[in-house]
């Protein structure tokens, strides 16, 4: 397959993160996380407030955005979106500008385990490499394991935050699952699955690397 391009979608705190890291070290094409994108090179106040207390950011900002992150030459071979699309007209923004989309995988969980998971999140901020206090530990405790700095907690890993970044998930996702299926019928993408995240993160991403291994 010449261009290996991913979207993972689901909720928060369902491993997204942690796959789309596995996954692009294994086929070297770039994770791209729309969330640290934002984070990082948004300084309006209104928005960073958005992100603070789990509301979406307008879609034509985002979508510039990750639109820019795309033209770059490190996705001549593939990518991976992690978070994003978020809503049908992020969704179909990708189709109208011709972004191909190879595969897409939606990891589920139930919500009374993602926050759990998010409570004990914690987070490498310069790289986004992401850490759990129990399920995926740094080496040492509370720093990253390349660089020892300092881990932190997210200021949206909060209960408040938390649910109302899952009450938006579950008003978004169905149009998201169904439209995908249906691009999956007319021939535009080549599979949509469904992962069960209540595995280890082996298990997850060998089922994931079986899946895109098979149509290549």
């Amino acid at each position: 397959m010449k261009n290996i391009n991913i979207i993972f979608i689901g909720a928060p705190g369902t491993g997204k993160g942690t796959q789309s890291e596995l996954i692009s070290k294994i086929y070297d094409i770039p994770k791209i996380s729309v969330g640290e994108l934002l984070r990082k090179i948004i300084n309006n106040n209104n928005i960073s407030n958005k992100i603070k207390l789990g509301n979406l950011i307008p879609d034509n900002i985002v979508c510039d955005i990750v639109k820019t992150r795309l033209y770059k030459n490190d996705c001549d071979n593939g990518f991976i979106l992690d978070g994003f699309p978020r809503n049908i007209n992020q969704a179909q923004y990708l189709t109208i500008n011709n972004i191909k989309i190879n595969f897409v995988f939606n990891i589920k969980l139930s919500y009374k385990i993602i926050i759990k998971r998010l409570l004990g999140r914690r987070i490498h901020r310069p790289s986004g490499r992401i850490y759990h206090i129990k399920y995926n530990p740094p080496l040492t405790y509370g720093v990253d394991n390349i660089t020892n700095e300092q881990l932190v907690l997210r200021k949206d890993d909060n209960i408040k935050v938390i649910k109302h970044r899952l009450k938006i998930h579950s008003e978004q996702i169905g149009n998201i699952i169904n439209y995908y299926k249906q691009e999956v019928k007319l021939g535009n993408i080549i599979s949509y699955k469904e992962i069960d995240g209540f595995r280890s993160i082996n298990l997850i991403s060998s089922e994931i690397v079986n899946i895109i291994n098979s149509f290549s």
